[in-house]
């Protein structure tokens, strides 16, 4: 069983060509964080050097990954041709992002997901995070120090 106390999972393609030529190849604008190639970074950090077009699970944020894969998964079902024939400057991925207690919580996905993901000829990404730094946290060191 999944604990994870905050969790989503998004559908990105990243793409040194504009955002623009994106939403033209998809045929319609993302509805998550999307920024063109060049576009000013937030808190005025330089500008991005890629363009990124994202579309949500739509499910709830927080509830557990599985249920935002097949949510996400449902979105792009009628999209698959579009997406295996994007150019090949234009990567696709799914990125799922989850929060956790400790480094002991447990994830619990569907394997199937891992299939689908190289049905949409798509990278499959997590990224996770735990509030005790994996037990090894030292106070103002970065944990790739440790």
């Amino acid at each position: 069983m999944s604990v994870e106390r905050d969790s989503y999972a998004y559908f990105t393609i990243t793409s040194s060509q504009s955002l623009e030529k994106i939403e033209a190849q998809m045929g319609f604008a993302g509805d998550g964080l999307c920024w063109s190639n060049g576009d000013l970074r937030p808190s005025n950090r330089g500008t991005y050097d890629f363009s990124r077009w994202s579309l949500l699970s739509g499910v709830e944020r927080g509830d557990p990954i599985d249920e935002h894969l097949r949510a996400l998964w449902r979105r792009l079902s009628g999209l698959r041709e579009l997406i295996i024939q994007l150019p090949e400057e234009m990567n696709p991925s799914v990125s799922c992002v989850g929060h956790f207690a400790s480094h002991f919580d447990k994830v619990q996905i569907s394997s199937g997901h891992f299939a689908t993901a190289a049905y949409y000829r798509a990278n499959l990404d997590f990224d996770y995070y735990f509030d005790d730094d994996f037990g090894h946290e030292k106070e103002g060191t970065p944990y790739w120090s440790w």
